[in-house]
């Protein structure tokens, strides 16, 4: 069988790159995803009174308009200078992407929002959100003509409401954030082993409380009605519901309920009852069966539901790798592989090395701005687009640590400008580390995270947002030293610093790196330095205080997964990591925290993390002097050490809010 190969850069080389180049410093409000072609102007128009003329059809987009002026401080009345939506095509728009494209031309006198229909108007809404300032006199909307238009069809994000619910009012709440980022697609994850989060009529067994894991919000599901409600609230935000239900894996719940699993045959036609009463009371155009990580007993199990959902007028979704229908599915690739290239007449959805539950929060964004989605600079009739994915996969003690515990929107806010502009740089280097500082990889990255700083600092006040400024971090990296085993050997960079050292015949040098989390070598990907399999590293850089001072420090050592516990056991009371890491701030080693849970849990699935990482515990107070402060760190690897990293960065918190310490400057060499 012939098969397309998407999975390389190639398709990519054969674009025109298209799109506005982002000024590397910008006085301009700061705009995510940043728009395809975009000319600034000195114009002003102040919106302290404003008038807006709309066609009915522009429905809530005119309402989201009137509602972000108002938010500003602005008021209607007539007679002020207008605010205009209508509906026209967008000339130079991408073939892709022109159903959704707007214009936006905003002057002194006149702000005009062109689009073919209501979906452009509404991002068109969403860019002049953004550029929202408040002036002299008021608030104020800064000039500029944009062109704009998405590069990929999907643009989407996934919730794993299977394993931990989520009430609906919090959901919503994620959806406005969502859309205002211009993603369009919601993969709503709705039954996974700890239990089926849909009402089911016909077999109601699936909803009693005995059919959950006790510790995963027991009986809690969404009623055909929550769902459909909900269903309109994304539509009306140009958002589509792509609703899973993971089968026939992922499904312990239905054993629980029935006594035997969905690949038996009496528990085929249970599904086919479930599927039925669901299509009948839900209407999506597509909906996901999952089809992974699966057992496959009865090999006809998946083409049997897949033709049940087609017959019903519904697009099928599934999950590679993993056991999908034979044909007529669209594919959501989680892997890279040989054996995932892309299928004659298959669609697909991309959410490959992008589960924001496994990432680092510093990485995390970095990862997904340098990504080809699907291998190309756009999309095509193939090539969809792509979906983050969220899989909290263990149990969590409230509802908001799925937020506080996974980077989830400094993820979305460079999935949004991946999926949205694309043209993405396809560096797999750069997925566990940030580009060599003078790079121009580095500088373009420095640009977008001073645009997510802003919009971090503006809009998610009311939201977990765990990323700091780290551009401008610098250390100097050496080793790895042969512990031969032993994690407490202690190396020369311990007591005395030097530029360089020899041992057993060989000499070591420090490595200029860049970052608020070190990646020494990453599990799957490129580190700081080559993989090895043991060593000690040292990191070294100085930080200057105006004053002495204590300031909370974000320190973490090798990266435990949310979705699992790799890094078990937690480290003893005393130890930073059960390999013997260290911190010293001027040759003064800094205590770790009092753990809650040291050492090996009980239940790796069921009990919550706590502080097990850096960022969702409270930060490390370090005394600091006035003038320059050395801080060393030392990283050991054992043999079964998942990331080998750390993480060491100063933070101010308020509740989920964290901001920089910005008195405080970095150097790793003080004395120039």
């Amino acid at each position: 069988m012939q098969r397309r190969h998407f999975l390389t850069g190639s398709l990519a080389t054969a674009w025109t790159r298209l799109g506005a180049t982002i000024p590397a410093r910008s006085s301009h409000p700061a705009l995510i995803p940043y728009p395809q072609k975009v000319q600034w102007t000195d114009a002003v128009f102040a919106c302290s009174t404003y008038a807006v003329k709309a066609p009915a059809e522009a429905g809530f987009a005119a309402a989201e308009l009137v509602g972000a002026l108002d938010a500003a401080g602005a008021k209607q009345r007539t007679g002020a200078p207008k605010i205009v939506l209508r509906f026209a095509d967008v000339s130079g728009a991408g073939k892709i992407g022109a159903g959704e494209a707007y214009e936006l031309d905003v002057s002194a006198k006149r702000i005009t929002i062109t689009a073919p229909n209501p979906s452009g108007l509404l991002y068109g809404v969403a860019t002049l959100r953004q550029l929202i300032f408040r002036g002299a006199r008021g608030p104020a909307i800064a000039g500029c003509r944009i062109t704009d238009w998405p590069a990929f069809a999907w643009r989407g994000f996934m919730h794993d409401v299977g394993r931990n619910y989520q009430q609906m009012t919090l959901l919503r709440r994620f959806i406005d954030v969502m859309a205002r980022y211009k993603m369009n697609v919601f993969h709503f994850h709705l039954a996974d082993g700890p239990g089926y989060r849909i009402e089911c009529r016909v077999h109601p067994e699936l909803n009693a409380s005995s059919s959950y894991v006790a510790t995963r919000h027991p009986g809690k599901y969404y009623t055909y009605a929550e769902i459909n409600e909900f269903i309109a609230y994304c539509r009306q935000r140009n958002i589509m519901i792509v609703p899973e239900i993971d089968m026939p894996g992922h499904s312990e719940y239905f054993n629980r309920a029935f006594g035997f699993d969905m690949q038996d045959e009496r528990g085929v036609k249970i599904v086919e009852d479930v599927l039925n009463e669901f299509m009948d009371h839900v209407d999506t155009p597509f909906l996901h069966l999952g089809s992974d990580e699966v057992d496959v007993r009865n090999p006809r199990f998946m083409d049997r539901m897949a033709s049940l959902v087609r017959s019903r007028g519904r697009q099928v979704m599934a999950w590679r790798p993993g056991n999908p229908p034979s044909d007529k599915f669209v594919s959501q690739i989680w892997s890279y592989g040989p054996e995932l290239d892309a299928l004659p007449g298959i669609p697909i959805v991309d959410s490959r090395n992008n589960y924001i539950n496994h990432v680092d929060p510093f990485q995390a964004p970095v990862r997904l701005l340098n990504m080809e989605t699907t291998g190309q600079a756009e999309g095509s009739g193939i090539a969809w687009g792509g979906i983050l994915c969220h899989w909290p996969d263990l149990n969590v003690s409230e509802v908001m640590n799925i937020y506080r515990q996974s980077p989830v929107f400094p993820s979305m806010l460079a999935a949004a400008e991946n999926y949205w502009r694309g043209h993405m740089p396809h560096n797999p280097q750069y997925w566990a580390k940030l580009p060599e500082a003078g790079s121009s990889e580095h500088a373009r990255y420095a640009e977008f995270e001073a645009r997510m700083l802003s919009h971090r600092d503006k809009y998610f006040n009311d939201w977990p947002f765990p990323y700091l400024k780290q551009t401008d971090i610098p250390w100097r990296l050496i080793g790895p030293f042969d512990h031969k085993g032993d994690l407490a050997a202690q190396f020369s960079p311990e007591r005395e610093i030097r530029s360089s050292y020899v041992l057993d015949g060989k000499t070591y040098r420090w490595t200029d790196v860049v970052g608020a989390t070190i990646a020494v070598n990453h599990v799957q990907y490129d580190g700081w330095l080559p993989k090895t399999r043991r060593g000690t590293v040292y990191a070294l850089t100085y930080v200057r205080a105006p004053r002495d001072m204590t300031v909370g420090f974000w320190i973490g050592f090798n990266g435990p997964s949310r979705s699992n516990r790799r890094q078990q056991p937690n480290p003893q009371q005393g130890e930073w990591s059960t390999v013997g890491s260290k911190v010293w701030v001027n040759d003064q080693a800094v205590a770790p925290p009092v753990w809650k849970q040291p050492g090996r849990v009980a239940d790796l699935v069921e009990t919550p993390l706590v502080d097990e990482d850096y960022f969702y515990r409270p930060p490390t107070l370090v005394a600091l002097r006035a003038g320059w402060n050395k801080i060393l760190i030392k990283a050991p690897k054992g043999d079964k050490t998942w990331n080998w990293q750390f993480t060491c960065v100063p933070v101010r918190v308020d509740g989920d809010r964290v901001r920089e310490v910005k008195e405080l400057r970095f150097s790793t060499n003080p004395g120039a």
